[in-house]
């Protein structure tokens, strides 16, 4: 999706992010996503909080965006389009100080309904039990101690996002279970599982616009898209990171284009956007000892979040 980005914002130095205060490395954090610049424009700011207090980032990534929009033809061709995102998504990452990146080799499936979508090879044609084998495998691997990826609504509604969040909502649980093949790796279990979210209310609220990017979808088909609001209980305040979290987005130079959903939007109200990030954090089928005290939810305590407007 072409988004471009404007904000009039300034951000503090990363100098003043925060530093371990222990010398003690801390427990990774995973974050999964179907596409580059998913990461981006979900979570870019808190993953510039987690690395600049020195918690591990790890991305994994389904897909190298293959089916992904072209801002300009002279940044990449259909051939070549893969290969520019992923040189793309290494660069955003950089901006936020995470090098591990892993990427699962699917190929982007499109929106619902596009040839895109009849790949055999898309990633939403690969059987679910295969796609969780390998992402069980990447937890164990990393051992985290919180994974964050899309909600059931895959936030828009994209196939990608929604089989991300199917597979990997089933991985953290089968990474736990100890009966699973040990090629899999020793068993973990992570203490938080996040799911990323945007109020559903302000998706109704774009989607009111005369130039809109959901005007055109039905209401019942819109009603599904975003967490309501009351239902999101993680909110990290990115205000003093903005600028990173846009050099960050802008980093994806075939996906920001014109013709986005904050196109028309004044500065001010795309800083507005871009200075929360939001979460829920999902039910585990295990005790976990300190409920609230994984990376993500810290920084949700100490950045004062507000909620969502």
């Amino acid at each position: 999706m072409s988004i471009p980005i404007a904000t009039a914002a300034t951000a503090t130095p990363p100098a003043a992010v925060g530093v371990p205060t222990e010398d003690v490395t801390p427990a990774p954090v995973l974050f999964a996503y179907a596409h580059p610049d998913d990461e981006a424009f979900g979570s870019a700011g808190s993953i510039a909080l987690l690395t600049g207090r020195g918690v591990p980032v790890v991305l994994v990534c389904a897909t190298r965006g293959e089916a992904g929009e072209i801002s300009d033809p002279r940044l990449a061709t259909r051939e070549t389009i893969g290969a520019v995102r992923e040189a793309e998504l290494r660069a955003a990452m950089a901006v936020v100080g995470v090098a591990d990146i892993r990427l699962l080799g699917y190929r982007d499936s499109g929106m619902a309904g596009t040839a895109e979508n009849d790949d055999p090879r898309a990633f939403v044609n690969a059987p679910l039990p295969e796609v969780v084998a390998q992402l069980a495998a990447q937890i164990r691997a990393v051992r985290p101690t919180t994974v964050v990826t899309f909600g059931a609504d895959g936030i828009y509604g994209h196939p990608d996002h929604i089989y991300t969040y199917r597979a990997t909502a089933a991985a953290v649980e089968v990474a736990a279970d100890p009966d699973q093949p040990t090629g899999l790796g020793e068993p973990w279990r992570v203490d938080a599982l996040y799911f990323n979210a945007i109020p559903r209310e302000r998706i109704e609220a774009m989607a009111e616009r005369s130039d809109g990017p959901f005007r055109s979808m039905p209401p019942e088909e819109r009603a599904k898209l975003g967490t309501p609001e009351a239902e999101i209980d993680t909110i990290v305040d990115v205000a003093d990171l903005r600028e990173r979290k846009v050099r960050a987005i802008r980093a994806h130079q075939t996906q920001v284009g014109e013709g986005g959903p904050m196109a028309n939007l004044p500065p001010e109200q795309v800083a507005q956007f871009l200075s929360r990030e939001f979460f829920r954090r999902a039910p585990l089928p295990w005790e976990v000892s300190a409920p609230g005290q994984d990376p993500l939810g810290v920084l949700a305590q100490e950045t004062a979040a507000v909620p969502a407007d």
